[in-house]
């Protein structure tokens, strides 16, 4: 029997046990510099409140000598916003610290070459990458073939020497398949994180 949008909601409800709620600062200058080797699920509603976050995660692993990935569609743009949060950019890009990668603004040419980029990621040193999603998820086929990627991720996480965040643009699901897809995406993860709108980082432990 077909679930409707109200099970899958409650299921994935069912499935998330101890919310902690936590501000901006809690969950960039402490939770997330507390895990080690970890592939975490960002959710969020509002690209500007994810980059907050994200960014922190990158200036940390800069200031802390980690290789650090950032992959986008919009290179030109994200240089621009991580220079006003406080990155110096070229720096790190000359010194090898900042890795930014471009990738294809069409969800079907970027299935092609993800898990290629994901091979080349170095193995012998720290490393923290963020993985960005701003892709038009309007299909099953998308949202299947995306949970087949972070699968493929996630089984051979034990090679990538760091934390790795999957960050996930809610409005950009189709609402429709929304619940199924955030919840088929818990299964490859370790940790879940949702921005909402009024700023606030909500964490999930689940079992």
């Amino acid at each position: 029997m077909a679930l409707n949008r109200k099970n899958k909601n409650d299921l994935i409800l069912q499935l998330l046990r101890n919310l902690i709620k936590m501000s901006y600062t809690e969950i960039s200058n402490e939770y997330l510099e507390s895990l080690d080797n970890a592939h975490i699920l960002l959710f969020h509603e509002e690209q500007k409140k994810a980059e907050e976050v994200e960014f922190k995660f990158i200036k940390t692993g800069l200031d802390k000598n980690n290789t650090c990935f950032y992959t986008t569609n919009n290179p030109e743009k994200l240089e621009q916003n991580m220079e006003k949060f406080g990155i110096d950019v070229k720096k790190n890009i000359q010194n090898g610290l900042l890795n930014i990668i471009t990738i294809p603004k069409e969800f079907e040419d970027y299935e092609k070459i993800i898990l290629a980029k994901v091979d080349l990621l170095p193995q012998d040193k720290k490393i923290r990458v963020v993985s960005t999603h701003y892709f038009d998820f309007n299909t099953e086929k998308k949202t299947q073939s995306m949970q087949e990627i972070e699968q493929c991720i996630d089984d051979s996480f034990h090679k990538i020497p760091g934390n790795f965040i999957c960050s996930f643009h809610i409005p950009s699901v189709n609402k429709e398949i929304a619940a199924e897809f955030m919840k088929n995406l818990l299964d490859s993860h370790h940790e879940i994180l949702f921005v909402t709108k009024d700023n606030k980082v909500e964490k999930y432990n689940f079992v």
